[in-house]
């Protein structure tokens, strides 16, 4: 048994009908639903949402990816299992996902404590608590009394993902 992959691009339009269809096909193993935040060719910001769906004995899959915003069709009525996984995307990149068992529903969120700041998995979202939390590689090396440094003094300072250096003390 020779295992095959095939990426397709989908319009998000036509992204429930080509689930839907790939499931009346046969794959209807559901795996994973996520998000990668992207810049696309105008350097604008979007999300790019990827589904990996395969047959039962794991013989063929595809893995359909599309470029969205803010909202995309879901799938939940289609494959069950993409409920977390939408939910998980909505709270960590903002997509909303319309439609499907989980719209309109008040739901608890799964992985953070704040559901009012914005998403931080998101590039254009700063993360002001990484400016007052001390970062590895931030801190200069400690000179001890003898005058050895102690640490890597050769080693180039970090500054903390997520956070504008104008932000930063310097």
């Amino acid at each position: 048994m020779t295992k095959s992959f095939t990426w397709l691009q989908v319009d998000p339009a036509d992204w429930r009908g080509k689930i839907g269809q790939l499931r009346n096909d046969g794959f209807t193993f559901f795996d994973f639903l996520t998000g990668v935040d992207r810049e696309n060719v105008e350097g604008k910001q979007m999300c790019e949402v990827v589904v990996h769906l395969a047959k039962e004995d794991l013989s063929d899959s595809h893995f359909l990816y599309t470029h969205v915003h803010n909202e995309l069709a879901s799938i939940t009525d289609l494959m069950p299992a993409a409920q977390w996984h939408e939910r998980e995307c909505a709270e960590m990149f903002g997509i909303q996902f319309i439609g499907g068992s989980a719209s309109g529903e008040s739901t608890k969120s799964l992985l953070r404590h704040e559901s009012l700041s914005l998403p931080p998995l998101r590039k254009t979202t700063v993360l002001a608590a990484r400016v007052l939390t001390p970062w590895p590689g931030g801190a200069e090396p400690q000179i001890k009394e003898d005058g050895r440094k102690v640490g890597n003094a050769s080693r180039r300072r970090q500054l903390p993902p997520g956070v504008p250096e104008n932000w930063l003390k310097q």
